[in-house]
């Protein structure tokens, strides 16, 4: 049995759907070792090539079978539908160079929502009215963080950082320039890992690369977690949008 995931990127137990981009092969394989099932964003041509398959661009869970999806990604609106969600989309779409692509780029926990929120699509706004708004300078948010918990995130960004550490949030700010991201120089440690379970921590590559390995290693310890790292280079795909869980 499955049930929704309760809280954005919080699983309770082992998650059983995910949207995604365009994954390596070693990674779908280990996602389906895992049993769980993939639905794909569609290449979204209007914006930079290097992240036209990124989740994080093309979608956003608000909460249980509530999810906002880039008005152009109707085929992956349609498909999620089928599985039970209640699907809105987009006023604008993800289009242009920054900042016209930054919509839907935003961290949701159960009572926060943050991100730059200038240029938050006013539909995400509208549907995330009662929480708590914290805003950053960087507008590429969920591409920067790693939600461990609640109250614990881990990211490559100054001023994400800065902002979670005043509204009480435990937060990691490790180094930039250890992911992969093919077409940029660097990607971002959010795009290249997402939660699997309660308790585990996916990696997409080999996080024991990472120059500040060891920090990450303690982090996610202390908040409960362990950590998978698999054995292809750090590598930004987008992340992952959890959406269903095993039943506990």
């Amino acid at each position: 049995m499955t049930d929704f995931l309760k809280t954005p990127n919080l699983p309770q137990s082992e998650i059983k759907l995910a949207v995604c981009g365009e994954l390596c092969r070693e990674l779908k394989d280990f996602l389906r070792l895992r049993d769980i099932s993939l639905i794909e964003c569609w290449a979204n041509n209007l914006i930079d090539p290097a992240v036209k398959f990124h989740a994080d661009m093309a979608a956003i869970h608000i909460a249980s079978e509530k999810i906002l999806v880039d008005k152009n990604q109707r085929l992956l609106g349609r498909t999620l539908e089928t599985e039970g969600f209640d699907v809105y989309y987009t006023q604008m779409p993800v289009a242009g160079e920054y900042p016209g692509d930054i919509g839907l780029n935003f961290i949701i926990l159960s009572d926060r929502l943050i991100g730059k929120l200038s240029f938050a699509d006013k539909r995400l706004l509208e549907l995330t009215e009662n929480l708590h708004s914290i805003n950053v300078r960087q507008g590429y948010c969920k591409c920067s963080v790693l939600v461990i918990s609640e109250n614990a995130l881990i990211t490559d960004d100054e001023s994400i950082n800065r902002a979670a550490v005043k509204n009480g949030i435990d937060c990691l700010l490790v180094s930039k320039g250890d992911v992969l991201l093919p077409g940029h120089g660097y990607g971002f440690i959010g795009g290249a890992s997402a939660k699997i379970s309660g308790t585990e921590v996916l990696f997409f590559g080999d996080i024991t690369k990472h120059r500040d390995y060891e920090k990450i290693t303690a982090f996610t310890m202390k908040h409960g977690c362990e950590i998978i790292s698999l054995p292809f280079p750090l590598t930004d795909f987008g992340g992952l949008i959890p959406l269903k869980e095993k039943t506990p």
